[in-house]
């Protein structure tokens, strides 16, 4: 086996208490001092691996919470009623910028729409619930999407009370508190950005409503007495019924398309679309379009570092992730078997600085990495060599198609399973690439002949970050070499 296979290298991890809801409280488990030295060996990969299970030492093997774990730390006070809109924020009231290995631990909130009510992380070692059943002050009524900034503003969509409410967090109590809330007809989803306005698709106003806060970057006033829906996003007239939303805006600093788009879901799930700030339909896709795609339904909508687009499909038990122009690269299920599929996947949340995944399941929820995926265009791999022409170098390429960034290296070997040369590729973007390299980018350089003698080649993409360090996607691929 050649040197590359990063996913059978011995990594020294910490342990982390970033999971969500029961996982939440994970580090709690085990010892942290064990947690921390322990050292991590990744053995076999898993079928999927467009999003991965953090390593070991980042969860202590829990990155599934189940009801058995609710109960456990909860008792009898709830239970998993239709989990619905997930939000995952590092609250500038928590973040120490002299303290180091603790960026990843974040603050998660999940709405249990059943029971109205949302379930929360209120420390690495201890879960909460805000709200009960009703109408009035601290009180919801089939809630579904939320949104948190860092500066402590948090929104509920409260569907069944018409309107939408605003919390805030109390960084000394560690817990949301009631400010207030807007009118709005049938809220969905809502999602904030760094501008400070609150974004809400309503399914019976068939639009997306702003809301400006101005208590925006406080976290603690109270919202002003005369509340107004403010304008919306100019959408088409046939936008029928939105589901979830998200946006991309340009002045997030850990998103890298310098762009401000609206993704939403409508027509009850069979449509999403990609608006620019003028109303004007940047991109489009409909469910029954996609690959095996004839009975899905996009339900809430996510954006990574990279502007991806990552959409949950409760019917198809999916989660589909589209480049930023609605193209997609993947329809993830679950890393594997049927004991890790997705269970009618609903809400998504992404931190979008160490590329860390949030997905709600009928009963619980599931915590990934991104992490990266790629088939070969060919079978066999077809392998181009151009010759040198003039004073340039030799250049190798061959077509595969990436889910995600990836900085990918190549060995090829003989018959025999020995390598005959190594090279550094460099970083391909998602999608369909041709992946290059010249002379200079070997790092064995194979003996003359070497080509003649190549059968196989073992590619690795390892992510550009969020797994980066601890994994690496590795396929053996058979090859045929082709004319310039």
């Amino acid at each position: 086996m050649p040197p590359i296979g990063g996913c059978t290298r011995k990594r020294r991890l910490r342990a982390d208490g970033a999971l969500i809801w029961a996982l939440l409280c994970a580090a709690g488990l085990a010892p942290p001092a064990a947690a921390q030295t322990s050292d991590l060996e990744i053995g076999d990969q898993p079928a999927h691996t467009t999003l991965v299970y953090p390593p070991f030492a980042h969860t202590l093997g829990i990155h599934r919470a189940r009801p058995p774990h609710l109960k456990l730390f909860l008792g009898d006070r709830t239970r998993f009623d239709d989990p619905q809109g997930l939000a995952a924020v590092k609250f500038a009231s928590d973040d120490d910028p002299e303290a180091r290995g603790d960026d990843f631990q974040l603050t998660l909130f999940g709405v249990n729409s059943g029971r109205s009510e949302i379930l929360y992380n209120s420390s690495m070692q201890t879960l909460a619930i805000y709200g009960r059943h009703g109408s009035g002050k601290d009180e919801l009524a089939r809630p579904h999407g939320i949104a948190a900034t860092v500066d402590g503003r948090v929104y509920v969509a409260d569907t069944g009370n018409r309107r939408v409410v605003r919390l805030r967090w109390d960084p000394g109590a560690r817990a949301l508190s009631w400010v207030g809330s807007w009118d709005a007809p049938a809220p969905f989803d809502v999602e904030a950005d760094t501008r400070g306005d609150l974004w809400v698709s309503d399914r019976q106003a068939h639009a997306v409503l702003r809301f400006p806060d101005g208590a925006a970057g406080a976290g603690t006033q109270l919202l002003p007495p005369a509340l107004t829906t403010g304008d919306r996003w100019p959408l088409p007239d046939d936008v029928e019924a939105p589901l979830g939303l998200a946006v991309m805006d340009s002045l997030d600093p850990w998103l890298q398309p310098n762009a401000t788009r609206l993704y939403l879901v409508d027509r009850d799930g069979r449509r999403l679309r990609a608006y620019d700030t003028s109303g004007r339909i940047v991109a489009a896709v409909d469910a029954a379009e996609l690959p095996g795609g004839d009975a899905a339904r996009f339900f809430y909508v996510e954006i990574d570092y990279f502007g991806n687009v990552y959409v949950s499909d409760p019917a198809g038990g999916r989660v589909w992730k589209l480049d930023p122009m609605l193209r997609p690269l993947d329809a993830f299920s679950g890393p594997g078997a049927a004991e890790s599929a997705l269970e009618e996947p609903r809400g998504i949340a992404i931190w979008k600085r160490f590329g860390q995944v949030f997905v709600a399941e009928r009963e619980g929820a599931q915590y990934f990495f991104v992490g990266t995926d790629f088939h070969a265009t060919s079978e066999p791999l077809e392998v181009r060599r151009r010759p040198r022409e003039e004073s340039g170098p030799v250049n190798w390429s061959m077509d595969l198609f990436l889910t995600e960034a990836a900085t990918v290296t190549v060995a090829f070997l003989d018959a025999a399973g020995d390598t005959l040369a190594t090279a550094d590729a460099g970083v391909e973007r998602a999608g369909p690439r041709s992946v290059t390299w010249d002379e200079s980018d070997w790092t064995k350089p194979g003996a003359p002949g070497w080509e003649e003698a190549a059968r196989r080649v073992v590619v690795e993409a390892r992510p550009t970050y969020s797994s980066r360090r601890r994994f690496a996607r590795v396929k053996e691929l058979p090859i045929v070499w082709a004319g310039s």
